[in-house]
């Protein structure tokens, strides 16, 4: 139409013209109207090319989308897409990439910026619009852009991208204001108040607590009005009222102990739980005592019917070991008669039975203990097998001495006896060690491995067998006096001791023949032989007397020689 216009201006103009200008006028006019004719016409052609250019495109933008929204829909079911996940809720997926950016990395991107908008102190739900670009609708919150969607994404999701960003962008905004009203500035404030309640009623349990404990330990101090009495068992004091009182306050502490430790048990996780930002420590610190009460209760579960084989077994040995103690006492009080059985013998064989029966029961119950095939276990058990068997060498070997030494029965407690050098009463006999009272009064212990090892006289064992003990005392004199005469003084200072025995009478013998003297030993009996030193010591006092009564001096001729050379 325009064109047509512009051609009856032109025609307008000539005709005005031609009615002003000279005949060579109208032909410039009319080259001019035909140039401007094929202007127009060269300017019609390429518009012509234009549109047929326009639509072409636009037949192949349709057949291209086309193809693009079958391929899409055959990828669907294969493409599960990327969630987009706030805080546990999944707002929608992404299955496109959008310039350098794969769909993980848009999900994951568009996830930091909606978190850290939500958990702003300020924000309002408004502020989240669409802006539309040229390629892309972006979903802002302010200035920063949330998420960008393409013609891409909403072919995925079967709309325009103007419908899809808009849809995208209400779910977007309903999710930050869910974070808001949790992690915002309301929520702070209250979490902040909950958090001084629970501290002030946490205080004032602590207060309270703190008060019973006192109230409990004034009261343990005074006695609960002098109502203690000791502990007494059969006569005996275990425990006094002093140590009672130290019993229960100390019971007083561990009390408040546990009643602040369940306070707290209870209270920091409810401190913890009130903030979203601490409330994984919860989870946390009551993972700490419920996963190992979970253990022991499923591996308490599983041990049970081992556990119970256990006790039946352990009862019956009780019992068993009960029967054999009854056994024991009997024989060792003398009801009961064993042939070629002591009486003494009785406890230490029930000791070394006793031992056996639990052994061969420790081997009965180990496999079903809770544990036992675990490696830790048969680590631990070889070690203290072998740090019991390399050092205690000379304890086993004392232990088997005294076995040996009780059933030999070379002294008993309350004989005289010498052992080796070591002379003395016998006061205390064990599985390890034997103690003596010297004459002296002084305590000597002797290991029982070395009493095997040497000579043992027992003194108290002549009695029991005979007349009693032989004691004897050597003298020497020389050969100018005689044997008649030194025997009958040794006899006469024999008889003048009280502690020898009349019957047998005390006899001398003559032991040996040195070079310049004769060894004469004077015997007696005694049964004073827990007194032996009062023996010998009498005994030498009366001979001395005797030889000082008849002007002899028991001495041999070598030692009066050198006396005389001094």
């Amino acid at each position: 139409m325009k064109r047509y216009v512009t051609v009856l201006t032109l025609i307008l103009c000539h005709v005005f013209c031609m009615a002003q200008s000279p005949a060579d006028s109208l032909l410039l006019q009319r080259d001019s109207l035909l140039r401007e004719l094929q202007a127009m016409k060269l300017k019609e052609v390429v518009m012509k090319n234009a549109l047929a250019e326009s639509g072409r495109s636009a037949r192949e933008d349709s057949v291209r989308r086309a193809e693009q929204k079958r391929y899409i829909n055959s990828l669907r079911h294969k493409t599960p897409g990327v969630p987009l996940v706030i805080s546990g809720d999944t707002l929608l997926f992404i299955y496109a990439s959008l310039g350098g950016e794969d769909a993980p990395h848009r999900a994951a991107l568009a996830e930091r910026r909606i978190i850290q908008i939500g958990k702003s102190l300020q924000f309002t739900t408004d502020s989240v619009h669409v802006f539309v670009s040229e390629y892309t609708d972006d979903i802002m919150c302010g200035e920063m852009v949330l998420l960008r969607v393409s013609d891409l994404d909403g072919l995925w999701n079967g709309m325009s991208r103007s419908e899809l960003a808009e849809q995208q962008r209400a779910v977007i905004a309903a999710a930050i204001d869910r974070l808001h009203t949790t992690y915002g500035l309301k929520a702070k404030l209250t979490g902040l108040a909950w958090a001084v309640l629970l501290i002030v009623v946490q205080i004032v349990f602590f207060m309270l607590t703190a008060r019973l404990i006192r109230f409990l330990r004034r009261r343990v101090a005074e006695g609960f009005d002098n109502r203690l009495k000791p502990g007494v068992v059969k006569g005996y004091t275990l425990l006094t009222v002093h140590q009672v009182k130290r019993i229960l306050l100390l019971l007083t502490r561990i009390l408040q102990i546990l009643l602040v430790v369940l306070q707290l048990f209870v209270s920091l996780p409810l401190l913890f739980s009130i903030f979203p930002e601490t409330e994984k420590f919860t989870w946390n610190m009551l993972s700490y005592v419920w996963s190992p009460l979970r253990d022991m209760a499923v591996s308490l579960v599983h041990v049970f019917p081992n556990l119970v084989k256990i006790a039946v077994v352990v009862y019956v040995v009780r019992w068993l070991l009960k029967g054999i103690r009854h056994i024991a006492d009997d024989v060792a009080a003398g009801r009961l008669k064993i042939d070629k059985f002591y009486q003494d013998w009785a406890m230490p064989t029930y000791q070394i039975v006793r031992i056996f029966v639990i052994a061969f029961t420790l081997v009965v119950i180990w496999p079903w203990l809770p544990g036992s095939e675990s490696g830790i276990f048969k680590g631990v058990s070889i070690f203290v097998a072998a740090l019991f068997s390399l050092g205690s060498t000379t304890t086993i070997g004392n232990l088997i001495s005294g076995i040996i030494i009780t059933y030999m029965r070379p002294f008993q407690v309350g004989d005289y006896v010498r052992i080796g050098e070591r002379e003395g009463e016998v006061i205390e006999k064990n599985a390890f060690i034997t103690r003596l009272k010297d004459i002296k009064g002084n305590l000597v212990t002797v290991p029982n491995n070395s009493i095997l090892s040497q000579q043992t006289v027992n003194y108290t064992a002549a009695l029991r067998h005979g007349q009693g003990s032989v004691v004897h005392s050597e003298f020497t004199f020389t050969y100018k006096v005689p044997r008649q005469t030194i025997e009958a003084y040794l006899l006469e200072g024999a008889d003048r001791c009280a502690l020898l025995l009349k019957t047998p009478k005390p006899f001398v013998l003559v032991t040996a023949l040195e070079d310049f003297y004769t060894r004469y030993e004077i015997n007696g009996y005694t049964q004073a032989t827990d007194r032996l030193f009062e023996v010998y010591s009498e005994l030498h006092k009366h001979i001395i007397d005797v030889f000082r009564e008849h002007d002899l001096d028991p001495t041999s001729s070598h030692f009066v020689k050198v006396a005389e050379n001094k």
